[in-house]
């Protein structure tokens, strides 16, 4: 994104609350931030941060409120896109093969069916995002 350092910008957030609370000043301080502020719900903070550079970790949505470069963004968003969809192949490869589920052990198994599940769940939001990207 280019942000000069000397730049505090807000950060919202929204997802498990609690974490966000506790993280919030140590974030706030390391990231040199000019405020975070917890958001509850999704929706409320899409519409506020409209336009404005997305990361999604885990289950928390973090959103820098900056001006971006709208091409350089969904540039951005596809190749993250197209990487995850990579990912996604490779994991249902691997569950679709017979062998691999029957040798392996269950919890390998288990943990490559959540893999999956992030990998698509992650992807999913952000082809949301690029579909909300100014044209």
């Amino acid at each position: 994104m280019n942000l000069s350092p000397a730049v505090k910008v807000p950060l919202l957030a929204t997802g498990n609350e609690a974490r966000l609370l506790t993280f919030a000043p140590y974030v706030q301080a390391l990231a040199r931030l000019s405020e975070v502020r917890i958001i509850a719900d999704e929706a409320a903070l899409d519409a506020e941060a409209s336009g404005a550079p997305v990361a999604i970790v885990g289950e928390n949505k973090l959103v820098l409120k900056v001006e971006i470069d709208v091409a350089a963004e969904r540039e951005r968003l596809t190749k993250e896109v197209d990487r995850l969809a990579q990912e996604i192949a490779k994991a249902r490869v691997k569950l679709e093969n017979e062998s691999f589920v029957a040798r392996a052990p269950v919890a390998v198994v288990d943990q490559e069916r959540k893999r999956l599940a992030d990998f698509e769940s992650t992807s999913d939001k952000l082809k949301a995002q690029l579909l909300r990207l100014p044209a």
